[in-house]
């Protein structure tokens, strides 16, 4: 037992308690992957998806709307199938609208581009959040991958030394074969987590529009930033940013000016008209003969009352759901909100409480193990305690973040810059 003291201090040295969670560093086993910084995933997102490019479409559909409410009404030639045996008249016919019913038509396209582009809008900010989640996912991912292989590492020479101390006699073999189950117990976590980080990087791949089999990694660091928030400044800023009211405002002007497009049914048309007459013992076209005629509505056999009830209902409609839309997204801001409280309160409680309290366990057990006070099952559960909660800080600061993107997407973009944060520091752990 003389040597047990000087190898436990020598296992002491080989497990470094950092000092909350160690987050992933530049390292060769993923040195092909290609890494990106959040701003630059997104970036790329943005230009690439495919979504964007559907969304794109529908607004080339509402200007192509635009061009056909601007255009004149087509004229049209009629061959008249009556007359004098000498004579095969053509009428030619071009509708001239009053300007009421062509301005009503232009608007009402206008309304629906801007709601298209505002639908345009929405999609950038789903696009955008989905890449800021899948992100935040791989970068815990990875940070757990790190943990476990210093974990494996951490085993191995707990194994070693206990090898070591058996071949000396200061331990019984059962030493050995505990440790020894611990190492393979960990070696399969790593895997774990490997196969943990590959099936991010495709959810990674997936949000960014592109395939996902391409090797990517974060250049970020997984860090935690705290912010102050004010809920009711916040949700009035929702409303005024949140593209969804845009379109629903959009689209309740479009239902407006339908209901004045089908009312203006009742107003004539004017025809500039153009009678040609084909001679068939010269064959040729006559001089033509001209005449102004107007088109009246002379009555209703319910088309038009139909049209103009259906228009008034889609304008009710379109009012009760941009309420509703109001609605869902202020109850959003104020949901995110209260996650991000939550998120921030855990993760605070583990570095200020519990990570310190494990980190001093697992101080007090190796010491008291040196001294003979401890044994090697406190050890080990004093390890495994150290671990798991760097472990779950991770996911703590990985919750955070994943709920301030959800609340940047609640508000229509990023937090308005009111000061700086609580630290002014990004943490890992390093105050």
């Amino acid at each position: 037992m003389k040597y047990l003291g000087a190898i436990a201090l020598l296992l002491l040295s080989v497990l470094p308690a950092e000092q909350f969670v160690s987050v992933f560093r530049g390292a060769q086993a993923f040195a092909l992957e290609q890494r990106l910084t959040l701003n630059e995933a997104i970036t790329l997102a943005l230009q690439h998806h495919p979504l964007l490019t559907a969304a794109w479409q529908r607004i080339e559909v509402a200007r192509g709307g635009l061009v056909s409410a601007k255009a004149l009404p087509n004229p049209s030639l009629t061959a008249v199938p009556f007359g004098v045996p000498e004579s095969k008249p053509l009428l030619l016919q071009q509708p001239v609208e009053l300007p009421f019913k062509r301005t009503v038509r232009i608007k009402t396209a206008e309304s629906e581009i801007n709601a298209a582009l505002a639908d345009y809008r929405t999609v950038e900010l789903d696009v955008i959040f989905a890449v800021k989640v899948a992100y935040v996912d791989l970068q815990a991912a990875v940070a757990v991958y790190r943990l476990t292989e210093e974990a494996v590492a951490t085993a191995r020479t707990l194994h070693d030394l206990a090898q070591k101390q058996f071949t000396l006699g200061a331990v019984p073999f059962v030493h050995v074969t505990r440790t020894e189950i611990e190492r393979q117990r960990i070696e399969q976590e790593l895997v774990q987590a490997q196969a943990e980080v590959a099936a991010k990087q495709v959810a990674l791949n997936v949000a960014l529009g592109r395939e996902p089999s391409v090797p990517v990694l974060p250049a970020d660091d997984l860090a935690y930033q705290p912010v102050t928030v004010s809920l009711e400044a916040l949700k009035a800023l929702a409303l005024q940013r949140r593209p969804e009211i845009v379109a629903a405002q959009s689209r309740l002007v479009a239902r407006q000016f339908a209901v004045k497009s089908a009312r203006a049914q009742w107003l004539p048309d004017f025809l500039l008209l153009a009678h040609f007459g084909e001679s068939e013992r010269t064959l040729r076209v006559t001089a033509p003969r001209l005449a102004v005629g107007i088109a009246l509505p002379f009555f209703d056999f319910g088309r038009i009352h139909g049209e103009i009830r259906t228009a008034k209902a889609q304008v009710t409609e379109q009012e009760a759901l941009l309420e509703q839309t109001k609605r869902v997204i202020l109850a959003e801001v104020e949901t995110a909100v209260k996650k991000l409280t939550a998120s921030q309160i855990v993760v605070e409680g583990f570095q200020k409480r519990i990570v310190p309290a494990a980190e001093d366990l697992l101080k007090r057990v190796q010491v008291s193990y040196a001294e003979g006070g401890s044994t090697l099952l406190e050890v080990l559960d004093a390890q495994q305690t150290w671990r798991t909660t760097r472990k779950e800080l991770v996911k703590a600061i990985a919750d955070y973040l994943k709920a301030l993107a959800e609340l940047e997407r609640a508000i229509g973009g990023t937090l308005p810059v009111t000061g700086e944060t609580a630290n002014g520091k990004g943490t890992n752990g390093e105050g």
